[in-house]
């Protein structure tokens, strides 16, 4: 598909940031794989090679650390190793410009904090800590390649370490989630950015602020379920090409 807007488009999304008081960003998979983020859906994804049960759970973490170990290795490694794109620069822009540009994403990654957002709410955690897997109260430890020197890595009570990640069969941490449902209750426009609107409750926070009359721009490569909606502003395009010509036409430069 065309990643080339009409200039009316661009222009129409531009007024509506420029405008906009109490903005809130959504970005899904698509923000972190145009970095090149390997994505779990999708014949890149990671799941071509593994069962998600065997990788992503208590129960397959149990059965098979080291296999699950190796695997989040990998990950991290990959993910170190990455830069965040022009479209998480023109999101940083648009912070500084505003002063708060409150974030949720479903991306695990932290390339959102590489590029300098502040204000991330991760519905899904992150991949850059650990915590005890039998949750005995000792703190999340920083994910190092120290960390992996001995595989699994252990808590210092002596049990597994696990992901600080959400894992499948699990619920969302929940001052993540109400955060999330407020800001989409309240804020005056929403962006999203890179999400296939599949996963819920991620997919259910443009369509509040849609009930509201709140208007949304949409930026995916793809036609999603949010693209044809009244009140949705879908710009066809990845994000690295198409934030940076909004923040152009709105800040100049």
């Amino acid at each position: 598909m065309n990643e080339l807007q009409p200039g009316n488009l661009i222009s129409e999304a531009a007024d509506m940031v420029e405008a906009a008081r109490s903005m809130v960003v959504s970005t899904g998979a698509g923000m972190s794989s145009e970095s090149g983020v390997r994505t779990f859906r999708g014949e890149d994804g990671f799941w071509r090679e593994h069962r998600a049960e065997d990788l992503a759970s208590i129960e397959g973490i149990r059965k098979n650390p080291e296999l699950v170990w190796e695997w989040y290795r990998e990950r991290l490694k990959a993910c170190e190793e990455l830069e965040p794109h022009a479209g998480y620069y023109a999101l940083v822009t648009i912070q500084s410009e505003k002063g708060i540009l409150p974030l949720i994403t479903q991306n695990v990654d932290g390339l959102h904090q590489k590029a300098g957002i502040e204000d991330v709410i991760e519905l899904h955690g992150n991949l850059g800590s650990a915590s005890c897997i039998d949750r005995c109260g000792a703190p999340s430890v920083e994910m190092t390649e120290e960390l992996f020197e001995e595989l699994p890595p252990r808590c210092s009570c002596g049990s597994i370490l696990r992901p600080d990640v959400v894992l499948f069969g699990e619920q969302l941490p929940e001052e993540a989630l109400r955060r999330a449902f407020h800001l989409a209750d309240s804020c005056d426009l929403m962006m999203v950015i890179g999400t296939s609107m599949v996963v819920y409750p991620a997919s259910s926070l443009p369509l509040i602020a849609l009930q509201r009359g709140v208007k949304v721009i949409e930026i995916n490569p793809e036609v999603t379920p949010l693209s044809s909606l009244d009140g949705t502003i879908s710009l066809h395009g990845t994000a690295g090409s198409i934030l940076p010509e909004i923040v152009k036409v709105v800040y100049g430069g």
